[in-house]
């Protein structure tokens, strides 16, 4: 677990867990929608966030595009919260989905890991809090086989980062 703090102080308690998906995946359009059991994948992570016992909201964060039109009416009709922002740009679209929802701290998350573990999720939102950062992960270094990553940071952090990166790369 990795840990950095830039001596900004956290505040508030509003932790917003942002799903990070879309339906236009290259190796496998759609994945999210899958379905495993009558349940799609979306569905099945969104349910298991929604386990954690810190995290305030959650919401899931897509492109505009009309091919996540299909996400974005699934997402609404399990009633959850969505956002849609820049497609090319996940940066930014984390920045403006936290902004609109008055987060002081994220949790990033993955829309094609479906069996994420909430209380994996939770001992990186307790060491957080615990340690007063403004970033906790379990991957660097890698704690726990892929699908199973968690980062939790700042809102001031996210607004640096969307503020001063350049590489495409790093959006």
């Amino acid at each position: 677990v990795i840990w950095i703090n830039w001596d900004f102080n956290i505040l508030s308690v509003n932790i917003l867990a942002i799903v990070q998906a879309r339906a236009d995946s290259k190796r496998l359009p759609n994945k999210v929608l899958e379905k495993i059991n009558g349940m799609s994948l979306i569905e099945i992570l969104l349910n298991r966030l929604s386990k954690s016992k810190h995290i305030d909201k959650v919401i899931v964060a897509t492109g505009k595009d009309k091919v996540n039109d299909s996400l974005s009416e699934l997402v609404k009709n399990l009633e959850f919260d969505i956002f849609r922002g820049e497609s090319n740009d996940v940066l930014r679209r984390f920045y403006h989905a936290a902004k609109q929802f008055e987060a002081s701290s994220i949790v990033r998350i993955t829309g094609d890991c479906p069996l994420i573990d909430n209380e994996i999720i939770d001992k990186v939102i307790s060491l957080y809090k615990n340690e007063n950062v403004d970033y906790a992960s379990n991957i660097d270094p890698p704690t726990f086989p892929d699908g199973l990553d968690v980062e939790v940071f700042s809102f001031k952090s996210l607004k640096e980062a969307n503020k001063y990166a350049i590489e495409l790369y790093d959006r």
